[in-house]
């Protein structure tokens, strides 16, 4: 996936952003006298037109028949267009939940990672932090660290470190540098803000200097912004998550405070400006990753170690956060088309949540040809996707059978019968 640089703009400047303005060019032109036009050719006035037609009628039926290709039936039957949901042969392309990573970085080091959801479209939105510091997995003692992560590979590489640690993958990811951090802030400055502790800094002689005291503040985006990356010395990692907490959180309320949603977020459509419109407009939910801070000894990085118990609360949070994930980065998970053979809406949606535990992408949704399917069928068409089908079998308590077809716009296609129970 691209790695997608997230300045607020072209014309962003001290003052903010700068609206570009068109210059009218008025063009001086000679009368001329009028010539009456020749007759056209024959060919132009008779033959082009039932070409142009002809065109059209073809490329037409090249749509229909590329349409039916691509969400034919699992029988090999052409696929009929249904828009009722409810009704038999209804089948949908699934778009997955809008997800962001948003890595943040300060003078080509990592200080910071955000993920962001949206829950719909302009109407509320999830934010967790994690830390640039590794976080353990005590359980399984896996070890994912962001920041050796960037060092060595950038934005594509904490994006499969993250993806890892929380199961799925992202729509978009973009570096958030100060400066850049800086400038989406000057919208909405100030920003106000309660200093919870003294911010010092080492002077050059090597003597300590508070350079922000503790305090309610109304900040300019100059300070806001550094105050993302700072840390004071011998600082505690955890302490450092918190005030980058309290500064998200401080942002998000001056966005929605503000008279234009557009002007405070930019009026872009994809990026970081319809995540922070969800954010700034609708329920926002704010949070860092739950776990305990260790400090480091003997030379080691502190770092967040996940309890089985954190594990767990950390799958729920991230299945509430993107209920229709991608795969993550560098995964090599199945898509599946999904089709309900009975006529209980619900037992589509309990099979749809099995599916993401499995870790099997949903591509397609919809229902069977006809309702009153007796039995569960697996039908896998690449024999890669084997161990995914016959996982997905075993959980449905059914066997998987390979039909390959490589023209099929998915891996494999569930259709639900009667004979599955949802436990």
């Amino acid at each position: 996936m691209t790695t997608v640089d997230v300045p607020p703009g072209e014309g962003l400047s001290g003052d903010g952003p700068e609206l570009r303005e068109l210059e009218e060019h008025t063009a001086v032109r000679r009368r001329r006298r009028r010539r009456p036009a020749p007759r056209a050719n024959p060919f132009w006035r008779f033959i082009f037109p039932l070409m142009v037609i002809a065109a059209g009628a073809a490329v037409l039926m090249l749509w229909r028949t590329g349409t039916k290709a691509v969400l034919d039936s699992t029988d090999g039957e052409e696929f009929t267009v249904v828009t009722d949901a409810t009704a038999p042969g209804f089948e949908a392309f699934v778009d997955p939940t809008p997800t962001m990573l948003l890595v943040h970085t300060d003078g080509g080091e990592l200080v910071g990672v955000t993920v962001l959801a949206q829950t719909a479209l302009e109407n509320g939105g999830t934010a967790v932090l994690l830390p640039a510091q590794p976080v353990l997995d005590i359980e399984h003692a896996d070890e994912f660290a962001m920041s050796e992560a960037y060092a060595a590979g950038g934005v594509e590489a904490v994006e499969e470190v993250v993806g890892e640690l929380l199961g799925f993958g992202f729509v978009e990811r973009a570096e958030l540098d100060t400066s850049q951090l800086r400038e989406w802030m000057r919208l909405v400055e100030p920003i106000p803000f309660n200093v919870l502790d003294d911010l010092v800094q080492i002077t050059p002689s090597g003597d300590t200097e508070v350079w922000l005291g503790r305090g309610r503040k109304d900040l300019d985006a100059e300070v806001a912004a550094e105050i993302y990356s700072f840390s004071n010395p011998g600082e505690s990692a955890a302490n450092r998550l918190e005030r980058q907490l309290d500064l998200w959180i401080a942002w998000i309320d001056a966005i929605d405070r503000a008279d234009d949603l557009a002007a405070a977020t930019l009026p872009f459509d994809d990026g970081l400006s319809p995540f922070l419109r969800a954010l700034g407009a609708g329920t926002a939910d704010v949070s860092i990753l739950t776990a305990d801070v260790v400090d480091g000894v003997d030379g080691r990085e502190a770092f967040f170690a996940l309890t089985p118990n954190q594990l767990e609360l950390l799958s729920e949070v991230a299945d509430a956060m993107v209920p229709v994930p991608v795969a993550p980065a560098g995964s090599t998970r199945s898509t599946v088309r999904l089709l309900n053979g009975t006529d209980d809406g619900a037992v589509r949606v309990e099979a749809m949540d099995l599916l993401i535990d499995l870790e099997i992408t949903i591509g397609v949704i919809g229902n069977a040809l006809e309702f009153g399917v007796e039995r569960t069928t697996v039908t896998y068409y690449r024999r890669e996707a084997q161990a995914d089908a016959e996982r997905a079998a075993a959980a449905f308590g059914t066997v998987a059978t390979l039909v390959e077809n490589v023209d099929q716009p998915v891996d494999l296609t569930i259709v639900i019968g009667a004979d599955w129970e949802p436990s």
